[in-house]
C-alpha cells in the first residue's frame, strides 16, 4: 500500500466507521456529495462486511429525522454522513429535535481542510458552528486532512463520543476536515481494505460506558418533603429515555405505584404498560371536571410535561410538594418552576427508595381512596365518551382519537404527528396508546419531519401507523426520496383538515375567516390521489369508520407504505367537540 493521500483517507475512514459501529451504529443515511467520497466509500464497503446497513437520502433534511426515527425505535446510536457546505446546515432541525427529545444520533459531516478556509474557496463554510448550539459535542479530526490523523486521535474521538452518549444522549457533531484527491483507484482500495482487514477489523478496543451516578444527598432531600403513607398522584410525561431501558422504567413504576397506592395519569406517549395498577382513564377530562376538589398534598413528576393546558393549571396552583424525576436529562425541565428535580432516573431513585423503606413498607399498599375516586371518575366520563362517540357519524379527529386505537391492532406500533394529534390522543384515547409502543417527537414539538421519522421508526418497528394532519405531512413529502421508502410498512392517516386546524381552535373566535386563512391555517388544495401516484404509494380515502377499519386492514396486508386519507370538516370538528365536552364537564 501507498502512503499516499488517497489512501489514507480511505484508511482512515474505515476505521473511524468502524469504530462507530463497535460502540452502536447498525445504519447509517448517507446524503449525496464528493467531499464525503472516502467515507461513502467506507462505508459501502462495511456494508458488504455486513457489519452495517446503508440507506441514501438526497435530501440532508429528511436524513436527518430518518436518522432520528430509527434511533428513537431502536434504542441504538444512527449515524448521517453529508458532504459539506449547505448540506450540513439542513442537518439543524433534526438535531434540534435530538438534542430536545435526548436520542442518540451522530452528525459525520465532510469538509475543506485548513488551508482552504477563509479564503473564497468554493463551498468552503463555517459549517463547525452550524450545529454547536444543540450538540452535545462538535468534535473533529486533525483539521489539516483525515491524512493527517493519527490512529489513536481517531479511537479517542470515538471513546469521547460513547462517553458522552452514555451519560448525556443526544446529538453529536463529527466534522471531517478531507483534502484531494477523494477518488481512490481501484488498486490501491483493494490494498488498503487487505490491510484493514488484517491488522484493524477485528483488533479490540476497550470503550468504557460511563454509567449514571447517584445523588444520594439530592435523594435524601426529596424523601424527607415526601409523605408515602399519605395521598398523592404520579404523572408521566412522555418517556425521553432509551426504548432499550422502557423495561426497567415500568417495573420502577409498577415498584413505586406498589409501595403508595397512588393514582396514574400517563401521557399517551409515557411508555407506560397499560396493565400498570392505579391507572387513571380520561385523566384530563377528570382534571376539567373537577380540578377544584382533586385534593392531595403531593405530586411525582416523571419526565417532561404533557401537552395539557389543563394540567399545567393544575401543576401552577398546586399547593404542596412537587418532585420531577428526568431519564438521562440534566437540564431543568419544569416550566412553572416548582418542583425539585431528580436528574439520575426513576429506576435509580426507586433502588434507593427501597433501600429505605423496611421490608413491611416494600410490601403492596392498597390503592388510595382518591385513586379510587379518580379511577371511579375516569370510568364515568368514559361511559359518557363510549355512548357519544359512534362508528356511523360523521369522523372527527376526536373521534380518531378515541375509536383508533381500537381498530388499529394492540401490538403495532403507532406514531402521533406533533400538532393537533398529540392533544387530542392526550384528551380522547383512553390510555389506548399505552398497549403498545408510542412516538411522538415532543421535545422541540416542531412538525418537521413528521414522514421521515416515521419512515425511519417502521425500518425498526412495523407495521407502524402514523397520525398526522395535511400540513405536517407535506411540509416534509420529500420524506418519500429517501431510498425504498416505499417499500416500508407504513400506514399513513392522513387527517385532510385544509390546513392547521389546529389554529382553528385557537384563534377562529378574534378573527374573520380570510385573515385566519391567510395567517395561521394555510391551506393546500392538494390532490392527495395523483401526489401519492407520482411517489407510487398506494392510496385510499374512506368515509367513514367502517370503511377505515377495512383500509387498515388492507394496509397492512400489502406489507407498504399506505395513505389513508379522511376529510375533516374543522366547524363540524368544533361544534360535536364543544357540545361533548359540555356534556362531560360543563360549561
Amino acid at each position: 500500500m501507498t502512503s499516499s493521500v488517497e489512501c489514507k483517507n480511505f484508511l482512515r475512514s474505515l476505521q473511524l466507521l468502524n469504530l462507530l459501529i463497535k460502540i452502536g451504529v447498525q445504519n447509517l443515511i448517507l446524503c449525496p456529495g464528493s467531499r464525503s467520497a472516502p467515507i461513502a466509500i467506507a462505508a459501502g464497503e462495511l456494508n458488504k462486511l455486513g457489519l452495517v446497513n446503508i440507506f441514501n437520502s438526497i435530501d440532508e433534511r429528511s436524513a436527518g429525522f430518518h436518522s432520528l426515527g430509527i434511533s428513537a425505535a431502536s434504542g441504538n446510536l444512527s449515524l448521517v454522513i453529508t458532504t459539506s457546505g449547505t448540506a450540513v446546515s439542513n442537518l439543524l432541525p433534526a438535531a434540534v429535535e435530538a438534542d430536545r427529545s435526548c436520542k442518540g444520533i451522530i452528525f459525520l459531516t465532510a469538509d475543506r481542510p485548513l488551508r482552504l478556509k477563509d479564503c473564497g474557496s468554493n463551498q468552503t463554510v463555517n459549517q463547525e458552528d452550524f450545529l454547536s448550539s444543540v450538540c452535545r459535542r462538535v468534535l473533529s479530526t486533525n483539521l489539516n486532512g483525515l491524512h493527517e490523523t493519527q490512529e489513536n486521535e481517531i479511537l479517542n474521538l470515538v471513546r469521547i463520543t460513547e462517553k458522552q452518549i452514555s451519560t448525556f444522549p443526544g446529538p453529536i457533531h463529527l466534522n471531517i476536515p478531507i483534502d484531494k484527491p477523494l477518488d481512490i483507484s481501484f488498486l490501491n482500495k483493494k490494498n488498503v481494505l487487505e490491510v484493514f482487514e488484517r491488522i484493524y477489523l477485528k483488533k479490540k478496543y476497550v470503550f468504557q460506558k460511563v454509567g449514571i451516578k447517584s445523588d444520594k444527598t439530592k435523594f435524601f432531600e426529596i424523601l424527607k418533603n415526601l409523605k408515602l403513607d399519605e395521598s398523592g398522584i404520579i404523572l408521566v410525561g412522555p418517556y425521553q429515555g432509551s426504548v432499550n431501558d422502557l423495561s426497567s422504567f415500568n417495573k420502577s413504576l409498577e415498584q413505586l405505584q406498589e409501595i403508595t397506592g397512588w393514582p396514574v395519569f400517563a401521557d399517551p406517549v409515557s411508555g407506560v404498560y397499560s396493565d400498570l395498577r392505579g391507572l387513571v382513564v380520561n385523566w384530563e377530562l377528570v382534571l376539567r371536571r373537577h380540578k377544584n376538589l382533586i385534593k392531595c398534598k403531593q405530586l411525582l413528576r416523571l419526565g417532561p410535561m404533557s401537552s395539557s393546558i389543563d394540567l399545567e393549571k393544575f401543576l401552577t396552583k398546586f399547593e404542596g410538594i412537587q418532585i420531577l424525576i428526568k431519564e438521562k436529562n440534566y437540564r431543568k425541565l419544569d416550566p412553572i418552576q416548582k418542583s425539585f428535580e431528580y436528574d439520575f432516573g426513576l429506576s435509580n431513585f426507586t433502588t434507593l427508595l427501597l433501600e429505605e423503606l423496611s421490608i413491611n413498607e416494600q410490601n403492596k399498599n392498597p390503592l388510595t381512596s382518591l385513586a379510587l375516586d379518580l379511577i371511579e371518575e375516569g370510568e364515568q366520563i368514559k361511559e359518557i365518551l363510549k355512548e357519544k362517540i359512534t362508528n356511523d357519524n360523521q369522523i372527527t379527529e376526536y373521534k380518531l382519537a378515541n375509536l383508533v386505537p381500537k381498530m388499529w391492532p394492540a401490538e403495532n406500533p403507532i406514531m402521533l404527528s406533533a400538532s393537533s394529534p398529540i392533544r387530542d390522543w392526550l384528551t380522547f384515547s383512553e390510555n389506548g396508546t399505552l398497549t403498545r409502543n408510542c412516538f411522538s417527537f415532543r421535545g422541540a414539538s416542531g412538525i418537521d419531519g413528521t414522514l421521515s421519522l416515521a419512515l425511519g421508526i417502521s425500518r425498526i418497528k412495523n407495521p407502524l401507523l402514523l397520525v398526522t394532519g395535511d400540513l405536517a405531512f407535506v411540509h416534509d413529502i420529500n420524506g418519500w426520496l429517501i431510498e425504498n421508502s416505499v417499500d416500508m410498512n407504513l400506514t399513513i392517516l392522513l387527517i385532510d383538515n385544509n390546513g392547521g386546524n389546529i389554529f382553528n381552535r385557537i384563534y377562529k373566535k378574534n378573527l374573520k375567516e380570510d385573515e385566519l386563512k391567510k395567517l395561521f391555517l394555510m391551506p393546500k388544495k392538494i390532490n392527495w390521489q395523483k401526489l401519492s401516484e407520482s411517489y407510487q404509494v398506494n392510496f385510499k380515502s374512506v368515509a367513514n369508520f367502517k370503511k377505515l377499519r377495512e383500509a387498515f386492514d388492507w394496509s397492512i396486508s400489502i406489507q407498504k407504505s399506505v395513505i389513508i386519507k379522511v376529510d375533516i370538516d374543522p366547524e363540524n370538528e368544533i361544534f360535536e367537540k364543544n357540545a361533548l365536552l359540555e356534556k362531560i364537564i360543563g360549561n
